[in-house]
């Protein structure tokens, strides 16, 4: 595991990191072991250059054991305001703006939001409020939908999280919240009172928010409410199917029904215009962003065994540099024919291509395509994917390798393998619009599943554990559990120079 070095003063620590964890978490930890508080009033800097807080430590491409300097926070930092866009995608796709001070929660943003729209004329705007009933349970007891926010790759769900503050979360100048709602067990005239408890510190710092919670106060103290609260249920996801349309659920503060569903369902806001045609079917998958804190490849357990070097790794190492060592031929304008032929002809030989294409904001997609498909053919079962397919943009193989939109084969001329992976950019001409909204169109938004988790199917043999020269390969866990005592390190030393030949001369 990783690590940075924390300076305040003349004091410094270590503090351990991982490649998801965000930097905020890093300033917190440090303030806890100097005795800081509270860990807003600080900062952290690298060559005097202030640090972004709210980013994962990998977005920051630190090496092990990186200088940060822990400073205290300027006063204007408290007063500081911070642009939210806060992008919906459930049910339907939507976007929000707003300027908040710094010491905000993530809930006063969207009871904030919630509550300029109302005041605005939309009166069933409900993020905060929502409900459905418990499909396990005959009794059909409402139970409260808890809205989500995803920011810089972490998503906060629960009261707590959603009670930290945006200057507790590392924000700056501008952030991109992602909301969706996830299914609770949480009964809702429970949930009711606590926004009740939420909504009574709110009206402490901000007045607007307290007028819009009316509705909550109204509920916890017994006082009749004339108006209907709209419980809209999110359609659920599916991958490969079209998404169903759910009735919503009216609830009103006397547990009498509501009015006719038609004319209470109303979306969060008005919908984005997609002129993008229908998905190509099954041959597009679509994953949703990693909410996980850890990354895919550190989730696969290895063990050490697969990392020692056994004998005949060290032959096949030594026969290696002794190929290397001999004189090298250039090879024929006939040898080079015959060469690109042969790997022609394996490539004639693929039958489909499955190319994971990664968007802007941080859904993925494999498209699978004939291998005969070209450039032009890729970029087309692309577009098809997009909410704005007429938007210019471009295929990019990471760091900076365009893939040029032409009758080039992608096996044969570009040479790209089945699981490639490749990168979508807005082109600089493209439009605000296309950037700032979500970049698939809404049906694969609603048909998009969680990237599943990667599967330990690696088995290692013999030469991993120190097997001899007569290893059959067998059991590698077997050979893990019943491997021979361990030589001293000198004879094992002694014994690789033998092979390698550094010990010829010496006495």
């Amino acid at each position: 595991m990783s690590h940075v070095t924390i300076y305040w003063n003349t004091r410094q620590l270590k503090i351990k990191t991982t490649p998801a964890k965000p930097l905020h978490e890093v300033r917190a930890e440090a303030c806890e072991k100097l005795g800081l508080t509270p860990p807003t009033s600080y900062i952290l800097k690298r060559n005097k250059a202030k640090l972004d807080l709210s980013l994962p430590i990998r977005l920051h491409n630190f090496v092990p054991g990186t200088r940060l300097d822990l400073v205290t926070a300027p006063a204007s930092a408290t007063s500081a305001k911070i642009a939210i866009t806060l992008r919906v995608t459930e049910p339907v796709a939507s976007q929000l703006t707003g300027t908040f001070p710094a010491t905000y929660t993530i809930w006063q943003v969207l009871r904030r939001f919630e509550a300029d729209a109302r005041e605005a004329g939309n009166k069933n705007v409900n993020i905060t409020e929502r409900a459905e009933p418990n499909s396990t349970s005959g009794q059909g007891r409402l139970v409260y939908i808890m809205p989500a926010v995803r920011m810089v790759g972490r998503e906060l769900t629960g009261f707590e999280e959603l009670g930290k503050t945006l200057q507790e979360l590392g924000a700056s100048q501008r952030e991109l919240l992602v909301l969706r709602f996830l299914k609770s067990e949480m009964p809702f005239e429970v949930a009711v009172e606590k926004i009740g408890r939420l909504a009574s510190g709110e009206a402490l710092g901000d007045e607007t928010v307290a007028s819009s919670s009316k509705g909550e106060d109204a509920v916890k103290g017994g006082v009749d409410q004339t108006e209907d609260v709209v419980m809209s249920d999110p359609p659920p996801v599916e991958a490969e199917s079209s998404p169903t349309n759910q009735t919503p659920v009216t609830e009103s503060s006397n547990s009498t029904p509501g009015p006719d569903p038609q004319e209470t369902t109303s979306p969060l806001s008005p919908p984005l215009p997609s002129d993008s045609p229908a998905p190509s079917g099954p041959k597009i998958s679509v994953y949703q962003p990693s909410t996980s804190a850890q990354i895919a490849a550190a989730q696969v357990e290895v063990p050490e065994e697969a990392y020692e070097v056994g004998i005949e790794d060290v032959k096949r190492m030594r026969a290696k540099y002794h190929e290397l060592a001999q004189p090298q031929r250039l090879l024929s304008d006939k040898e080079i024919e015959a060469k690109n032929a042969a790997i022609r002809e394996e490539m004639e030989k693929v039958a489909v291509l499955k190319i994971k294409v990664r968007y802007p904001d941080g859904y993925t997609s494999i498209q699978e395509v004939p291998g005969s498909s070209t450039s032009q053919d890729l970029y087309e079962s692309v577009r098809t994917t997009l909410r704005h397919p007429n938007e210019p943009f471009a295929l990019v193989i990471p760091p900076r390798e365009t893939i040029p939109e032409n009758t080039r084969r992608l096996t044969i001329d570009l040479r790209l393998r089945s699981g490639a992976s490749l990168h979508l950019t807005w082109s600089p001409y493209a439009s605000e619009k296309a950037k700032n909204n979500p970049a698939l169109n809404d049906e694969l938004l609603k048909a998009a599943r969680e990237m599943p988790n990667p599967v330990e199917n690696v088995e290692y043999g013999s030469s991993h554990c120190g097997g001899g020269e007569g290893g059959d390969g067998g059991d590698a866990k077997g050979k893990g559990k019943e491997r021979p005592e361990k030589k001293p390190k000198g004879d094992i030393e002694n014994k690789l120079r033998g092979f390698l030949g550094l010990g010829k001369g010496k006495k």
